[in-house]
């Protein structure tokens, strides 16, 4: 239900799979991590969720391809608002005052981000009491005080930062952090209808291109899905770039992320790191649009 979702709305909304010939019915979740649950139980053909649930299923295990990202990049999409007080001034300030209380989305791109955000800034992790929470109640429990700070995505960042207004700080850096959200099938679908997965990205990609050429009439379709008011997507909008990629930064985070799991013990220290790139599908989306694909070396 996340703006980030926007190719799929709009791929579906205008028709663009039903005119590629899929019969596509979406189903909504509250965050990624679940649709992937679901897929990973056999519910779904597809699933879209952040890169940090996919890394750690593969991690523990779970074997599946992943198609493409439904969003290039991402710019703040995930950052940390705070309450404001006289230390406020920055981020290292703010968290060695005193011990503060901050709540994050555990298990996804938000925690991964938490711990990059405290490692640039040199913060111990012995001055922050990091807490999980949903999403969706993030935003009150800054504006009460049960807690110091947050570190979410959009929309529940920017709705926190409106309900703080002038007693609110955020605290944000592009180059630690880009969340992509990616499109997961399982082998044997792809080799049981050899054509769908093309007809899907071609989908996607005209959504792309609708996307550029209508933001107006994009924000509206994606408004109906999500019910964000039209505040809302005006102020996020441009933290999106909204396109069918699969680049070199998805593999570089889920290196970095099996790392991470490691030294927190979502899974054991031995635990093999999985070949990343091998569990992309790029020949595919390739073959559509050659410049969507820039994995590198």
């Amino acid at each position: 239900m996340s703006p980030a979702m926007a190719l799929v709305m709009v791929a579906e909304d205008q028709g663009f799979f039903e005119k590629q010939g899929a019969k596509v019915k979406l189903e909504q979740f509250t965050a990624g991590k679940f649709a992937l649950q679901a897929f990973l139980g056999g519910s779904l053909d597809f699933a879209v969720a952040g890169e940090v649930p996919v890394t750690l299923s593969t991690l523990q295990g779970s074997s599946f391809k992943v198609l493409t990202q439904v969003v290039e990049q991402t710019t703040n999409e995930v950052r940390v608002v705070v309450r404001k007080d006289a230390s406020a001034s920055d981020p290292a300030s703010f968290f060695r005052a005193k011990r503060r209380k901050l709540a994050t989305s555990f298990g996804g791109g938000p925690e991964f981000f938490t711990y990059s955000f405290l490692r640039a800034y040199d913060i111990d992790q012995k001055q922050v009491e990091i807490i999980s929470q949903k999403p969706e109640d993030m935003p009150a429990s800054l504006a009460n005080g049960s807690v110091d700070a947050v570190a979410i995505f959009d929309p529940f960042a920017y709705f926190a930062e409106r309900q703080l207004k002038d007693k609110g700080v955020t605290f944000s850096d592009p180059k630690l952090y880009s969340e992509l959200y990616v499109m997961t099938v399982q082998q044997a679908t792809l080799d049981q209808y050899p054509d769908l997965a093309p007809k899907l990205l071609r989908a996607l990609l005209q959504a792309r291109d609708f996307i550029r050429g209508n933001p107006q009439k994009s924000k509206e379709i994606v408004s109906r899905y999500t019910k964000l008011d039209s505040e809302t997507l005006d102020a996020i909008w441009g933290n999106f770039k909204f396109a069918p990629a699969l680049n070199r930064r998805l593999l570089d985070y889920q290196n970095l992320q099996a790392a991470w799991a490691k030294s927190k013990g979502t899974v054991s220290a031995d635990t093999p790191t999985p070949d990343f790139a091998s569990r992309l599908v790029p020949h595919i989306l390739r073959s559509l649009d050659a410049t969507a694909v820039q994995l590198g070396n």
